[in-house]
């Protein structure tokens, strides 16, 4: 993305500039959370929702190839990797589907297949952080149990690849976490 002053380009995920005279420059940032229309609907019914009409011809080819949802093991189009700087991080799979959290400098990814129906709880800083499951749309969320109400870590939903180019040597929750005790 760049901005339209001084043409700076900026990291989406980070909101970071890179290039550009306002490299090294960061804008505000919040978490995203990613759900379905009817868990929205469910959740806020006089929600309006606003839907384009616009489809590039791209956009209308891969929406028949490859419906978008939410839970599918994904693919990249052709192409793709090569766009890609380096390799992707071993440690996973590079289509894992996951939550990745970041709190200050520290970045965690938590695949989905390691967060169970119940949720987990993950000591971060000395912070109890809590990971659950929406119950209408099965999409995870992170929240700070021992914070008030809508005090949330910044997170997103992403595929394994995006997350380690963004977050190099970030830490993958271990299997034994998952029980919900934390590290």
């Amino acid at each position: 993305m760049a901005d339209e002053e001084t043409r700076s380009l900026w990291d989406h995920i980070t909101g970071e500039a890179f290039e550009g005279p306002l490299t090294g420059e960061r804008l505000d940032w919040w978490p995203i959370r990613l759900t379905t229309t009817g868990a929205a609907l469910a959740e806020w019914p006089s929600l309006a929702l606003l839907v384009s009409g616009y489809r590039s011809v791209a956009q209308m080819f891969m929406g028949r190839v490859k419906p978008k949802k939410i839970h599918t093991k994904g693919w990249l189009p052709p192409g793709f990797r090569a766009t890609m700087s380096a390799p992707v991080d071993p440690r996973l799979g590079e289509l894992a589907q996951g939550l990745g959290v970041i709190v200050d400098d520290e970045a965690r990814f938590y695949p989905m297949d390691r967060i169970p129906a119940e949720g987990l709880e993950d000591m971060w800083d000395g912070r109890i952080m809590r990971i659950v499951r929406g119950a209408r749309d099965g999409v995870p969320a992170a929240t700070w149990a021992d914070g008030p109400d809508g005090d949330v870590p910044m997170q997103l939903l992403s595929r394994w690849y995006g997350f380690a180019f963004t977050y190099p040597g970030c830490t993958i929750v271990p299997e034994e976490w998952i029980v919900g005790r934390g590290p």
